[in-house]
């Protein structure tokens, strides 16, 4: 099923409800002008009708075209009705303290596919961990950043606090085929995801290594409430979101010379991304 894209939450339920979603989280892109009404609003808001909050960070202040946002709420629910009605409830005083609001809907993936990955990743970094120290170059530009960060975000992050602990949100859309640049060895006819596969593999391993890993994710079924140029509001295949134990993990793995050797399958299968570095709010 394709992701649809509406301000209509009928829409939005009804896509939800075609693709067999039982549970479904709602990731909030905010860009807040009330402070003071929106800290009332997480308060009384916080695991309303059998939610749970999951993640709350702050964006770094990197602009980019459609991106700019102050911060992100992901909060679970155990069923689309209760997921509605929480809409229902609160997007109201939600739009009065924001300037901007725009919600993801997903189909999130079975909470024991990231408990298994966080205990792959412990015995990972017990048997082949690295320790990341000093400040990490900053050699690296992306080549396309349609699938990458751009520098002005790599500027950014670069000028954080290095030592807290890093939220990188992803927005995938893959290929329907891979496109490899050169007739890259082994780059068979494969679809777009397969390529991208190919990429988690390697850089995978990278990450897992620092203690690194999603600790959440899912299939992205529509978005609403975007307003008009927001790049969310486009069809999108897959919703990741990483933690690092410190900022500095993120930036040493992407000068690594094994995360490198990764990068010519990610650039051949993704078509774009929307990319978010946070920290926790």
């Amino acid at each position: 099923m394709n992701m649809s894209f509406s301000i209509d939450k009928e829409s939005c339920n009804k896509a939800l409800e075609e693709a067999g979603a039982r549970k479904v989280a709602l990731v909030h892109h905010l860009k807040i002008k009330d402070p003071n009404g929106y800290s009332t609003w997480l308060n009384e808001s916080k695991n309303s009708f059998n939610s749970q909050r999951l993640f709350r960070v702050k964006a770094d202040p990197a602009a980019r075209e459609g991106m700019l946002i102050d911060e992100i709420v992901i909060d679970a629910f155990p069923s689309t009705q209760k997921a509605f009605a929480f809409m229902a409830a609160f997007d109201g005083a939600l739009n009065q303290v924001c300037s901007e609001h725009t919600v993801l809907a997903i189909m999130p993936e079975p909470s024991v596919t990231f408990y298994v990955v966080k205990c792959i990743s412990w015995f990972v970094r017990l048997f082949k961990g690295v320790t990341d120290k000093g400040i990490p170059t900053a050699a690296w530009r992306a080549e396309n950043i349609a699938v990458w960060p751009d520098e002005n975000q790599m500027t950014v992050a670069r000028a954080q606090d290095l030592d807290e602990p890093l939220f990188v949100y992803n927005l995938n859309k893959y290929k329907p085929n891979a496109e490899y640049k050169d007739s890259y060895e082994g780059a068979k006819q494969i679809s777009g995801k397969k390529a991208y596969d190919r990429y988690s593999k390697i850089a995978g391993f990278e990450l897992l290594r620092r203690g690194a890993y999603p600790v959440y994710g899912g299939k992205p079924i529509c978005v609403f409430g975007s307003p008009r140029g927001c790049m969310l509001a486009d069809r999108w295949d897959h919703f990741i979101f990483v933690r690092y134990p410190q900022r500095r993990n993120l930036l040493a793995t992407i000068e690594s010379d094994e995360f490198h050797k990764g990068e010519v399958h990610r650039n051949a299968g993704l078509e774009r991304v929307a990319i978010f570095m946070t920290k926790k709010a």
